[in-house]
């Protein structure tokens, strides 16, 4: 029984060497189905795109747990240890990425299912996102000396508004904020705040209430969730087949998107940079949480609720106005007539775009939510 060789690449910032792993002749995996189909080689290929990339990542997980995974090892001749190739816990965990051999080598029938412990790696691996902004390696130091400049810039302008009711430039954690975002450019960074002030003060953002969007509120077709995800952030939820292009208010469908925006935050920290005094967290809570999730419940989504107007707001709000301030964004249940208002919506997000991630209400249920935590038209088939 010849051996099943993967080979994994870890995907990161950094140049790293491909490992060839081997499954122990003890424990051999059945690859799933899908993807032991070739691209055109016969079957269907609507479900390959979606499922494929979590059937190799499994796969390669599953191989990475027979060949003991804790231990710092290296596999193959020359290879980097195994440890020095997994995420750090200050980074961004690396995608996996598997090539399987030829499909004449492959013997699908004759493998057998993976062990406990390869399922085991299998299900605790899911990406869910972060919690908060990266540091990008700012030492007390550099961060104080990013903050003052950002503070001379600010204090240079004339008429900036405030940062809900207090000066912006007094607020570190505000600038550290915006500095993160902006990968520590002090000069974008005072114009991407500047410009988020401006529209908070246009916007009336700190006078929004239910009374100016009663009629959108009472539909349903948003919420924040009662409940916090495993991670810790707090949840919004949208309901897509609620919302209708032909019935919708648009002025009030913005307002009611900013209001439950600033509830959010108030809910989420603000990071002090670094050598400042942490501010007090739950018991219980080691990590801060400055991230919210967002939910977009897709199924019954039509034509109708192709809104690409609502869509340009929602990805500036996102983009400009409350930057960084989610880890992971789920489209659940996505139908097939949402791919083209995805094509169309994709490139306004830019490198937002990477927060989305689609998946089944299985997946939100297993992974997101502790039991009886789940929001409660996710529970409904």
């Amino acid at each position: 029984l010849k051996p099943l060789w993967l080979k994994v690449r870890f995907k990161s910032t950094r140049d790293s060497s491909p490992l060839l792993l081997s499954p122990s002749t003890l424990l051999l995996m059945r690859a799933p189905a899908t993807c032991m189909h070739e691209p055109g080689g016969g079957g269907t290929t609507s479900g390959l795109r979606r499922h494929r990339p979590r059937h190799t990542r499994q796969l390669a997980l599953a191989a990475l747990a027979c060949t003991g995974v804790g231990a710092a090892v290296g596999v193959g001749g020359g290879c980097p240890p195994l440890s020095a190739a997994l995420p750090s816990g200050g980074g961004r965990r690396p995608s996996l990425r598997v090539a399987l051999p030829p499909a004449a080598d492959r013997c699908p029938g004759r493998l057998a299912p993976p062990g406990r412990r390869a399922l085991a790696a299998v299900e605790a691996y899911h990406d869910l996102g972060s919690c908060c902004l990266p540091g990008l390696g700012a030492d007390a130091a550099h961060a104080r000396e990013l903050i003052e400049e950002l503070r001379r810039r600010l204090l240079r302008m004339r008429d900036l508004p405030p940062w809900r009711g207090h000066r912006a430039a007094d607020d570190e954690g505000l600038l550290w904020w915006f500095l993160r975002d902006r990968r520590l450019d002090a000069a974008e960074s005072a114009e991407k705040l500047r410009r988020a002030l401006c529209w908070r003060r246009d916007f009336r953002v700190e006078r929004l209430g239910p009374e100016l969007f009663a009629r959108e509120l009472r539909s349903g077709k948003a919420y924040l969730h009662e409940h916090a995800d495993v991670a810790g952030r707090p949840v919004l939820v949208a309901i897509a087949r609620k919302h209708s292009v032909l019935e919708r208010n648009l002025l009030e469908s913005c307002r009611m998107c900013a209001w439950f925006m600033e509830r959010a935050l108030n809910m989420v920290e603000t990071v002090a940079p670094p050598g400042s005094d942490p501010a007090a967290r739950p018991a219980g809570r080691e990590e801060p949480v400055e991230q919210a999730l967002g939910i977009f419940d897709l199924r019954g989504f039509s034509p109708l609720q192709a809104d690409l107007e609502f869509a340009r707001f929602l990805v500036e709000l996102l983009h400009s106005y409350y930057p960084g301030r989610f880890g992971r964004v789920l489209f659940v249940e996505a139908p097939e007539v949402f791919g083209s208002f995805w094509d169309a919506v994709r490139p306004l997000l830019r490198h937002y775009a990477t927060l989305a991630d689609f998946v089944t209400l299985d997946d939100v249920r297993r992974h997101y939510f502790a039991p009886g935590c789940l929001p409660r038209e996710l529970e409904r088939f």
